[in-house]
């Protein structure tokens, strides 16, 4: 149940859950309309209240190292052991950028990529977060590397963990045909609203790999060729042909704060 609940504050566009044992603390951005949260999940007014900027430069570092696929060893710097054998190391402490490699729609991304990249691919990660997944495609022998977030926060945080062009902004400025793999482990509703742009910058032959959203709330507009879950999240792999463009005018694309990190 918190699975389907988080995936629903991250639809509507939560930067950061924490899990309590009283439950779910989400943490929204002051443009989001707070009565609208609450009325969707039967709060009180009172239920939300203003947080004071949070600092994550002074958080204590302490969290178990995470094992991803079968490569990978995620812990942060505090945590000085050395990965096992045959595993890569990614120190990534917290920050306010989502990636930390505990979220299952990242593993999931890791493993797709521990499958499917070849050696000299071209990777575009879209909506890089941390820059967990760009760090692991370079690792694991990829040509080339490129991330974008919208979130200046996120491109701050991924240029400690990657050594690979990134910039803020997204898939919209990207040219076309560029990437044998793209990622974009965001969420349904923003996948949905950048297909043209994801089956755009893909090669014909590309994989396009999407994230972040539950069994119950798919995309739309992605047909998948394969289907990796955890629990009740999925991640999905598809080829540039397996996305339908309608002709009718979409929502716009706006880069706002509110996309998920």
């Amino acid at each position: 149940m918190a699975d389907l609940i988080g995936a629903d504050l991250w639809e509507m566009g939560t930067a950061g859950l924490v899990e309590e044992t009283s439950g779910l603390r989400a943490f929204f951005e002051d443009s989001v309309e707070r009565s609208e949260v609450c009325a969707r999940f039967a709060l009180t007014s009172d239920a939300a209240r203003n947080e004071p900027p949070f600092d994550y430069q002074h958080v204590p570092q302490e969290y178990d190292p995470v094992l991803i696929g079968e490569r990978f060893y995620v812990a942060p710097s505090s945590v000085k052991s050395p990965p096992p054998p045959g595993r890569f190391r990614l120190t990534i402490d917290t920050s306010s950028a989502f990636g930390s490699g505990r979220h299952e729609s990242t593993q999931l991304c890791v493993e797709v990529l521990e499958k499917h990249l070849k050696t000299g691919n071209v990777v575009l990660d879209i909506g890089c977060g941390s820059g967990i997944l760009s760090a692991a495609a370079s690792l694991l022998g990829a040509g080339a590397v490129f991330a974008c977030d919208i979130h200046q926060d996120s491109v701050r945080t991924a240029r400690t963990l990657i050594d690979t062009p990134i910039f803020v902004g997204s898939a919209d400025g990207i040219k076309a045909h560029q990437a044998d793999l793209v990622f974009a482990n965001i969420s349904a509703k923003v996948v949905d609203l950048i297909a043209a742009d994801l089956q755009r910058i893909a090669k014909p032959m590309g994989l396009i790999v999407i994230s972040g959203f539950t069994r119950g709330n798919p995309p739309a507009r992605f047909r998948p060729r394969e289907v990796w879950e955890k629990g009740d999240w999925q991640c999905w792999v598809c080829g540039p042909a397996d996305i339908e463009i309608s002709n009718e005018p979409s929502e716009p694309v706006t880069h706002t704060q509110q996309w998920w990190l």
